[in-house]
């Protein structure tokens, strides 16, 4: 019941900002478990497999587990312009709406706990002209025509890598080639750190910090390598339902082959042998930094091995879902039909 209505919104919907808050809602109720998709299933269908993080952002959605923004535009062909020329005109005009949006989507981003990427472009000209450039090259995943000849495009663009978006907040960041000793981690040794911070309510940034209950740093910008950051993101984010237990989901035991499988399945970020441990609270401006204990932060600071690793970036935070820009909570119906038609009175 529900699919029909939301595909008949969908299409009928006003404008690429309407059927942008359609799709958000629409993931939520997918996350959720509710039968969007018309098939029969649990209310809230709990399972222990772990998902990417996907934050909603304006008109677009950045997955900081992977990596990827995304945004999409609408467009429309002239009066009176049918044809492969109507259709031309509608892509680049959507695409052009797709390349603001994703601008604006891009703007909304975490740097760090303090600072959005958008505060930064109007201290910087610099990197505003960077950062610019990048959104404008942004590649093109998506094309989807409408029977009424508008088209909506979906471009994205990657956030980390060799001369990615997040290149220029390196230096900004203070960060520096750290000696990370290449090469194999001792076998006896942790490989990596996994943080579960569900139920804080800490949001995921480019260059977060985690802090002990004291202030002090046991992990961050300064303490990571350039290259490292700038391959893969100083941080792995992912998320996983608040029952599941990590132990299942990292280390040894979450790679166990079975008959079933045709290859064993490829190592984490974090290694087979990752440093498991509970945040204990959030902390900064834009709730970004992690607050652990004494005991934990001092397990960390003494072990050589998971040193090395944390230089090289080999850490993950496991948080809630993010659903419409909220923790694991899902509006009412009426307030999608609210947000996807526009007020007619207006």
């Amino acid at each position: 019941m529900i699919r029909p209505i939301l595909c008949s919104l969908y299409r009928r919907g006003t404008g690429s900002r309407g059927r942008a808050a359609l799709k958000a809602w629409g993931a939520g109720l997918a996350l959720a478990g509710l039968c969007v998709s018309g098939a029969p299933g649990p209310a809230m269908a709990q399972t222990d497999a772990m998902v990417p993080l996907v934050e909603p952002i304006g008109s677009g959605s950045v997955n900081w587990s992977t990596g990827w923004i995304k945004a999409t535009g609408l467009g429309a062909p002239p009066p009176n312009v049918g044809g492969g020329a109507g259709r031309a005109m509608a892509e680049r005009a959507a695409f052009a709406v797709a390349l603001r949006n994703l601008l604006e989507t891009v703007k909304g981003i975490r740097v760090d706990s303090a600072t959005l990427v958008d505060n930064y472009m109007v201290q910087n000209d610099v990197i505003k002209t960077q950062v610019s450039g990048h959104v404008k090259g942004a590649q093109i995943a998506k094309t989807t025509p409408f029977p009424d000849g508008s088209v909506e495009v979906t471009v994205k663009v990657q956030m980390y890598g060799v001369d990615s978006l997040m290149t220029p907040f390196l230096s900004e960041k203070g960060m520096n080639p750290q000696d990370a000793q290449p090469g194999a981690l001792p076998e006896d040794g942790y490989t990596g750190m996994v943080i579960d911070a569900r139920g804080l309510g800490a949001k995921p940034a480019c260059f977060p910090s985690v802090l002990d209950d004291k202030g002090g740093v046991v992990f961050g910008p300064q303490t990571v390598d350039r290259a490292a950051a700038e391959k893969e993101g100083m941080v792995h984010y992912m998320t996983a339902p608040k029952g599941a237990d990590l132990s299942s989901l990292f280390g040894e035991g979450a790679y166990v082959i079975r008959p079933v499988q045709t290859a064993p399945p490829a190592p984490p970020r974090v290694g087979r042998k990752p440093l498991k441990i509970k945040g204990g609270d959030k902390a900064g401006l834009l709730k970004a930094n992690i607050i652990i204990s004494s005991e934990d932060a001092r397990k960390i600071r003494e072990d050589p091995a998971l040193s090395v690793a944390l230089k090289r970036s080999k850490v993950t935070v496991v948080t809630d879902p993010l659903i419409g820009g909220m923790e694991g909570r899902l509006p009412g119906f009426e307030h999608l039909l609210a947000a996807a038609i526009p007020d007619a009175t207006r």
